[in-house]
Order: C-alpha cells, then structure tokens, then sequence
C-alpha cells in the first residue's frame, strides 16, 4: 500500500510547510513522521490515518490532544509548535527528540540482565513528576483550572533523548474537566493501556490527577523490578489484580531497595485514591527524601544521557573518557556489576590523572562500594577545583563528613552560616566521619 506522504519516494513529499522525511511509528487510529520545515529544523508530524480522516469523532479526539498539549509548556512535556488542516488532514506539528522512550530502555536492561541504577531511576521518575505535576495544576489564560489529566502514563509515553531530557508524552486520550470537549470520550469506555489503569478508571469511577499517580506507581515499580507488575494470562486477570491490589513485593527482585522507598511506592498503589499521595509534588517530595537514603546526590540528565547512550551504541560517545567513567560510576551501582564498574572507574582514574570528573566518578564509586578512606582523601583533593566544590560538599553532607549550612537559604560561606556552625560543632561534636575525613 502506498503511504500518503509518498512512501519511500526519492523525492519527498511536501504538506504545507513540512517536508516528509519516512514514517516512525504507526498505531491503531494515526500516524508519527519525521520532516523539516521551510528552515530545516527537524519536526515531528502526527496524523490520523487515511481510513479515519472522515471519521468525525476521531477527528474532535485529535483536536482535543491538539489543544491540551498547546496548553501545556513544561520542559518535561513534548512541545507542540503548530496544528494545520492541510487540505482535509489534520496535522499536528510536534518538537523532535533523539534518543528512546522507557519501554524500550526497560526491555534491553531486561534483555541484558541488568538493573536500572537506583540514581538513574530517581532522575527520570523527578522530571516525570515535575511535568506531570505542572499539566495537573494548569490553569486557563482566565485563571480557572484545567483539570487536565493524562490517562495513559506508561512506558511507551515517557521519552529519553540521548542528551537526558525526559519528556511526557501523548496527551491524546488526556482530560481536561474545563474544556468542552472532555465529553467526547464514552463514560464507560477505558482508555489507555490496560496494565497501567488505576482502579477507579477500571471500575469506570469518577477520576482525577490521583489516577496518574497510581499509573506512574506502576510504571516506577517495574524501572526498579525489570519486569512487569501485573502480569496475568488476560486482560480480564489483569483488571482483577489491579481492582484487588495484588502485586508482589519490590524488594522480592529488587533486594538493594531500601524499605521506606518501596513504602513510598506502595502508597501511590493503594487502591483508594484518597491514601494515595495529595499530588504529584508531594509524591516527588517523598521519593526525594527515600532516595536520598539511598543514593549518592547528583542524580542529573548527565546520568540518564550516561547510561541511556550506553545501552543504545552511540560508538561515538562510547570511547569518551568522561562518559566511560561516568557509565562506570553507574554500573558501581548496579546489582551483580558493582565489582565490574569499580574496576573500570579505577582503570581511567590511572589512566587520566589529570581530569577531575574522571577522578570524581571513581572517587564516588569508592565511597558506595570501595575504599570509604581512598574516596574521602580523594574527595579532600577535588574539593580545591572550582567547579567540582559545590558538588563535592553535597556528597560530604550526604556520607556524613559535613553537615548542611545551619540556614540553607544562605550560601555555605556567610558569615551567619559560619558561626552557627562552629557554634554547632562545639555543642553537638564532629559527625561520624569528621574527624577519618580531615586526618586523611
């Protein structure tokens, strides 16, 4: 069958501004394609398929996305840059991203037997709850509140580009309770994945913000498991285990979880919406504090860009120094590699003596799971180079060797911050590792 942009043509076929480049994705009711515009900058185009250009619902559902995701403009949200009918199609202009979305991350870990590092699940599930939080609390340009909600947060519309952006995506089958259009979906139909839905979308209950809060519980747990939560034979097993709340325990394939973040997740699951978390910032505010407990401060897009550009053979990056130590400090981290990513994060550090980050990943991963004292006496070294200092004093604070500022809202060298803290240090005594830190 030829495709309506002109299929795989030498020459490209031109809708509107937008010259089509080839075909990305194609699902049930539409289409994605790649193009430039008249000034070569690479967009995404969506479409509906041929075989619904005349269908008039499918049509008011495509305007509706069009017009939520107009709305919204969050750097953790796909950006929409324009909405045409060219001729009878409607074509939906979105912002162009390289890199993978999280089901296919999920599946090659899964494939090559690895865990998703706690710092790298941390970093992505905070900018997924910043975008989601900010959509949620969206307000119209009369001030009145949207109400919008996603529906279908899953895997598949949580994206990664290679240089650690991650953007939500889809706002297709989203509600928004102040547009005239929310009405456009059937009352009793489901819509979104049937494996992510909360149970309130199962039992076709009223919903709100809540119901992506449990989806992304969902999502959260199996970054973390590497394997699906609700896994039954049929759809029919799989809403009865959602509706039941029966799932198995994260630290069952997760040992290296810590208690209080599988709680944390376990509370976004619970199956009354009102025991889950008020809203999305307060969810991330939880995670936040569980993580902290659990990982090493700096969790980053470096991170993300880090170990998504490893798994996905950008030869290029590959055979940088910085982003090998980096993808070691990772792999430090990960369950069964630990001794592996130790090993190379010391072999670069010989290697390039001269190259702080490259001394402070190994000097990182020595402090999770090598020589505690060789990793204090190299943190006391970096500590002189400028750009590492403020970095340096997180992970100090984190492991104990300095405490943070009496007033955080002031710099760490105010002269207030300095005396309540020797003022601190004489009545509390120096923290647990003080005192090894500044003999080392």
């Amino acid at each position: 069958m030829r495709e309506w942009w002109g299929g795989k043509s030498l020459e490209y076929r031109k809708l509107g501004r937008f010259h089509i480049e080839g075909s990305i994705a194609r699902g049930g009711m539409g289409e994605i394609v790649r193009s430039v515009d008249d000034a070569g900058r690479p967009i995404v185009l969506k479409t509906i398929l041929d075989s619904f250009q005349d269908d008039e619902r499918f049509q008011d559902l495509f305007i509706r996305e069009a017009e939520i995701t107009f709305q919204l403009r969050h750097p953790n949200i796909v950006r929409a840059y324009r909405f045409d009918r060219v001729g009878k199609r409607l074509v939906l202009a979105l912002e162009y991203l390289d890199g993978i979305n999280l089901k296919e991350l999920l599946r090659k870990i899964y494939d090559q037997k690895l865990h998703l590092p706690l710092m790298v699940a941390w970093a992505i599930a905070q900018r997924v709850l910043k975008g989601l939080d900010y959509a949620h609390k969206k307000k119209g340009s009369e001030g009145d509140h949207l109400g919008i909600i996603h529906r279908d947060i899953n895997p598949s519309n949580i994206f990664l580009t290679y240089a650690g952006e991650v953007k939500v995506l889809d706002f297709g089958i989203s509600k928004a309770t102040n547009l005239e259009v929310h009405q456009l979906t059937p009352k009793n139909e489901l819509r979104g994945k049937i494996c992510y839905l909360a149970p309130e979308q199962i039992q076709s209950k009223p919903i709100d913000h809540r119901a992506d809060i449990f989806s992304f519980g969902i999502v959260l747990w199996e970054m973390l498991a590497g394997r699906p939560l609700f896994v039954r034979p049929s759809d029919g097993e799989v809403m009865e285990a959602i509706v039941q709340n029966s799932y198995e325990s994260l630290k069952t394939f997760r040992p290296d979880v810590p208690e209080e973040l599988e709680g944390v997740i376990r509370r976004a699951l619970s199956k009354n919406a009102n025991n889950r978390f008020e809203d999305c910032r307060e969810f991330e505010e939880a995670l936040e504090s569980a993580f902290y407990k659990a990982i090493m401060p700096g969790a980053s897009e470096e991170e993300i860009s880090v170990f998504v550009r490893s798994l996905f053979g950008q030869a290029q990056a590959q055979q940088d120094p910085q982003f090998l130590s980096g993808y070691a400090f990772l792999m430090a981290q990960a369950p069964g590699h630990e001794s592996r990513g130790l090993k190379l994060a010391a072999e670069l550090a010989e290697e390039y003596p001269t190259r702080p980050f490259i001394q402070l990943n190994y000097a990182r991963a020595l402090l999770l799971k090598g020589d505690r004292n060789l990793g204090l006496r190299m943190m006391r070294k970096l500590a002189r180079v400028d750009s590492l200092e403020s970095s340096i004093q997180d992970i100090l604070e984190w492991i104990g060797v300095r405490r943070r500022p009496p007033l955080a809202s002031l710099s760490r060298s105010h002269p207030l911050n300095y005396v309540l803290g020797k003022i601190r240090h004489r009545l509390m005594g120096p923290t647990a590792y003080q005192e090894q830190f500044l003999t080392a």
